[in-house]
């Protein structure tokens, strides 16, 4: 547990780390400045509605604390104006009161973990009742206000316990099976109430005894609170209605009040007849006898510091050699003598101390280079047969032999220490091995939630690799040959860097894992089973990844896209020079483009039979159509019956989650179907970058891609693409990686503290990048730029969110993001709910050739849940849903708010999924003007690229997507692409589909 001695401590040696990272020039990235410090400006934004705000009343003068959006505020018994009390970054979550109003009790999430927190009325003299690597939640006051119940998971599950206030003992209150939550002391101090299931039991404190206080129900129940005589018992029940206010009395039970969407807090009792709580966006009070209600007025005011800062440059330009960073899944030669890795679309072997070599030259994807423990031979990933396959190339003669041929994909080949068989993974995340004389495969584990790179130890007996386990990346062992596996931490409570290439990998002798944690280098020594024979210890001090072994106690890692060697006892690093350059692919060209309709992105209406004439990669100008216009030296583009629009652009995707499941498919398949620019919101930070370059270099055909690496976490972690950050140092390392890789945004995600997501804006900003995260505030106040999702998940899981309810939104989410300039991405997964419009979708050509067997299964399953036809998954939405949420996008809208289009993919479909959510906003009422710009002249605004994109304009790039109908009438159209231009080269379909048709069937 951090005290706050010990983060003023940090805070200074944050700053310590990042003075040094801003004064880093030989290695930062090249478009990247040091900008001026961003100037913040102050908004004031009253609001009087709150959307989940949770009431907590006084017992000794009735006034009230509420915690609205994550900000407390305190408000006279009859409302009024709201008074803000309490720190910024407190993060509070279900306030009460004690028995005697003097201290108020809190979940807070303020030390990177749920713990109970108590303050004075008035916000200050914030106190911390319970500490460890654990989550405690739900605070409720013992009637003497000596003891808090909670639920905690320290032991594994979801219990209740107590924890007396003064001392800080805790006591362990149930243990049965299931997950016990929201406990309410009884006023005689004898039981505590809680829900367990769909019901609300209660445990007996000194005998153990549970009873059943109000049995299992339609829906869930949740927050019960006893009467101050404990006659009554309040509590929520929910369901597809909504959620309403319940009481059970004398075993009969009932709904009070009329509101349908109770926001998910204990109502707190006023006296033994009156209720107070949040619901409809108010402060709703109900008598319970009568049932009548009335409402609390309040009116509360935020302040919100928004930057203003210059955004860094982009040179979408220059011919300049550029350093190659994007050096992806490298890997040292048993003798230590050479690396392979991937870079710009292609393997590499490099000679330590000489220049890389080329292995392979071709437009398809290859990925996961791995050493025979011989040396004589590599193994890696690569579709250039139309599916993802392992291959294995000998190094002396150059000849390569394909190892697998199944329609679905093989990765992340790893070789058995006689080189007769490869541990491999497939598009399932299951774990198989190879044997190479039979060709014969055997599943070993699996499917399990993204796993990362399986490593043989060198008696062949044992598979390592960074499973999900206890919400960390911890490191799992499975014995080959009994099929048992068990689970190692890599250190108390800590996780891997990333499940992907950040180990552990086994040393050639066997006697240590290598993995990144903390984001450095550690070392675990173990014995030949795989189990932990000391502590790991720590031989690397700056940011490093992909830890891979050499001869001996050689380590060769990366570091902020460097190449670098150590040894398994630490010292000094040496570099490992790549020497790899690359140039920006700029077209020599001289294009006239006849539109018959041409969409400008900056006006309702589309202009008629224009030229746009593109020169190299930009436009030079657009004049109406001359029949007798010179032609010699130009190639000349018919498209006179179709319509030109901009390049679309997707804002929200995670690109590298599946890349190498689907190779070159997924670039072609995006600009196939009108999209030339992405936006990574979390992404394997070294495929990112090795994406983005070979995009930039013309080396792999795709989208622009503005890239971020992982998103930033808390010690809790689910996704393989987020990176847990534990301390103060750890995140200055963090930010170092921002700079010297030159991201173009940074995502905070769901456990990152608060008080560090402002620090990471403030710093990014210097760099001119933006941030981004799932929370509207505090973040809203302290300078991040925008929110990911209408309504995503949090830290407090699927079931809430401070900006969307069950009910939908209020009028503080709407008020806060116009006022503030906060935009929001779509990511509308019920927009699905349109592919019964047009179940055709499904067997477009594009989809025929360009998604995997899988995706088309996904597909199908979608159109079928679409049509009422099938199950839906997890994520599927309906057409009611679909309605509700564009009916919160016209509200931000008209409130002078900014909601521009992503689509999560691939969680969500691939290129398909974002026409969809433009034809639901469409379809639900959106102006087609405001949703055509969602996806072009807004996006490349926020972007920070207005002036080179977003709109075909003079000047611009020559991002140019070619239909069969005018989308500005019907956005259907939008789909029918026939041909894309990016970056001034133009592509049709057919022959960006090429590579691949036919080669999909023919692999089923």
């Amino acid at each position: 547990m951090r005290t706050a001695h010990r983060r003023r401590l940090g805070v200074v040696a944050l700053a310590c780390l990042l003075a040094t990272t801003a004064t880093t020039s030989a290695t930062s990235a090249t478009t990247s400045a040091t900008n001026a410090a961003p100037r913040p400006r102050t908004v004031p934004v009253t609001v009087s509605e709150g959307t989940n705000l949770a009431v907590a009343v006084s017992p000794r003068d009735g006034s009230l604390v509420v915690d609205l959006q994550g900000q407390l505020f305190s408000l006279p018994p009859q409302g009024g104006t709201a008074t803000a009390i309490g720190a910024d970054f407190l993060d509070p979550y279900w306030p009460s009161f004690s028995p005697d109003g003097s201290r108020i009790a809190l979940q807070s999430f303020v030390a990177g973990m749920f713990h109970i927190r108590t303050v004075a009325p008035d916000g200050t003299d914030a106190r911390t009742i319970t500490r460890g690597e654990h989550d405690d939640l739900y605070p409720a006051w013992s009637p003497d206000g000596r003891q808090i119940a909670f639920t905690s998971d320290r032991q594994g599950g979801e219990d209740i316990w107590t924890v007396d206030v003064r001392s800080g003992a805790v006591r362990r209150i149930t243990s049965a099976a299931t997950a016990e939550t929201h406990p309410t002391w009884h006023p005689d101090g004898r039981s505590i109430a809680y829900v367990q299931g769909n019901a609300v039991e209660s445990v007996d404190l000194a005998t153990g005894a549970v009873r059943t206080v109000v049995p299992a129900g339609p829906g869930f129940v949740g927050a019960p609170s006893w009467s101050p005589d404990g006659k009554r018992l309040a509590f929520l029940r929910g369901g597809q209605g909504g959620r309403t206010l319940q009481v059970s009395e004398a075993g009969v039970v009932r709904q009070v009040g009329d509101y349908r969407d109770v926001f998910p807090f204990p109502p707190r009792w006023r006296d033994a007849d009156e209720l107070v709580y949040g619901a409809n966006g108010h402060i709703a009070v109900t008598r319970v006898s009568t049932g009548a209600s009335r409402e609390i007025p309040f009116s509360a005011t935020f302040q919100l510091k928004r930057d203003r800062y210059e955004r860094k440059a982009h040179d979408f330009d220059s011919r300049r050699p550029k350093p190659v960073r994007g050096i992806a899944g490298p890997a040292l030669s048993p003798d230590g003598g050479s690396v392979v890795f991937k870079a710009l679309n292609d393997l590499w072997l490099l000679p330590v101390g000489g220049r890389p070599e080329q292995l392979t030259r071709d437009g398809f994807h290859e990925s996961d280079p791995a050493w025979s423990r011989d040396g004589t031979r590599i193994a890696y990933a690569s579709d250039k047969a139309g599916s993802i396959d392992l291959y294995a190339l000998d190094v002396a003669t150059r000849r390569e032999q394909r190892l697998t041929s199944s329609p679905g994909a093989e990765v992340a080949p790893a070789w058995s220490p006689d080189g007769k068989a490869l541990a491999f993974q497939d598009q399932n995340a299951q774990t198989l091995t190879l044997d190479l004389a039979s060709g014969a495969g055997t599943r070993v584990l699996g499917p399990l939630n993204a796993p990362g790179r399986p490593s043989w130890s060198p008696d062949g007996r044992t598979l390592a690799l960074a499973v999900s386990a206890a919400d960390r990346n911890q490191i799992l062992l499975a014995d080959l040959a009994t099929g048992t596996t068990r689970t190692v931490e890599p250190g108390p409570f800590a996780s891997l860097s990333t499940r992907g290439d950040d180990g552990p990998v086994w040393s050639p002798d066997g006697r240590a894992l290598a993995f990144s944690m903390d984001s450095t280098i550690h070392v675990l020594p173990v014995d030949p089973s795989g189990t932990p024979t000391g502590p790991a210890r720590q031989v690397t001090g700056e940011a490093s990844d992909a830890p891979t072994w050499g001869p001996g106690n050689t380590l060769l890692y990366l570091n902020n896209g460097r190449l670098k060697k150590t040894t398994a006892t630490g010292g000094h690093p040496t570099d490992v020079p790549v020497g790899l350059t690359y140039t920006r692919d700029k077209p020599d060209s001289r294009v006239v483009v006849r539109a018959g309709r041409l969409w400008d992105g900056k006006n309702a209406v589309p202009r008629t039979d224009v030229d746009i004439i593109v020169v190299d990669n930009r436009i030079r100008s657009i004049e109406p159509h001359r029949p007798d216009r010179p032609l010699a030296g130009w190639r000349y583009v018919d498209a006179s019956a179709l319509t030109v629009t901009p390049g679309l652009v997707d804002m929200h995707v995670h690109q590298e989650m599946r890349a190498k499941y689907v190779g070159d498919r997924l670039g072609r398949l995006l600009l196939s179907y009108g999209i030339t620019t992405t936006r990574s919101t979390g992404d394997p930070v070294y495929r990112a970058v090795e994406d983005r370059e070979a995009l930039d270099a013309g080396a792999r055909t795709g989208p622009r891609f503005f890239m971020t690496g992982e998103m930033l976490e808390g010690s809790r972690v689910g996704w393989e693409f987020a990176r847990p950050v534990r301390s103060e140092r750890q995140l200055g390392l963090e930010l170092s990686r921002v700079r010297e890789l030159d991201y173009d945004l940074v995502k905070t995600y769901e456990r990152f503290p608060f008080d560090w997501q402002a620090r990471v804006a403030d710093r990014a900003h210097g760099l001119g990048v933006p941030i981004t995260s799932h929370y509207l505030y505090p973040g809203i106040a302290h300078g991040v730029d925008m929110k990911e999702h209408l309504a995503g998940p949090t830290k407090w899981g699927f079931a809430f969110a401070r900006d969307a309810s069950a009910g939908g939104v209020y009028d503080d989410v709407v008020q806060l993001a116009a006022r503030g300039g906060m935009p929001f991405s779509t990511t509308l997964f019920s927009s699905g709910s349109m592919l019964a419009d047009d179940p055709g979708m499904e067997n477009d050509p594009r989809i025929r050739a360009l998604y995997t067997p899988q995706e088309r299964q996904t597909l199908h399953a979608k159109v079928l849940c679409a049509q009422g036809l099938g199950p839906c998954g997890f994520l599927d939405g309906n057409a009611e849903q679909a309605r509700r949420e564009v009916g919160v996008v016209k509200r931000l809208l008209a409130a002078g708010g900014t909601v521009l289009a992503g689509t999560d993919a691939p969680l969500d479909t691939m290129a398909v999924s974002l026409h969809l959510n433009l034809r639901a906003m469409g379809k639900y009422g959106v102006d087609p003007f405001a949703v055509l710009q969602s996806a072009t002249l807004l996006s490349a605004r926020q972007l920070g690229v207005e002036r080179d994109l977003g709109s075909v304009e003079e000047g611009k790039l020559a991002d140019l997507v070619f239909t069969g109908g005018d989308a500005s009438r019907d956005l259907a159209k939008l789909a029918d692409v026939r041909m894309v231009m990016k970056n001034g080269r133009l592509s049709t379909v057919d022959e960006l589909l090429a590579p691949f048709t036919g080669l999909a069937t023919r692999a089923e």
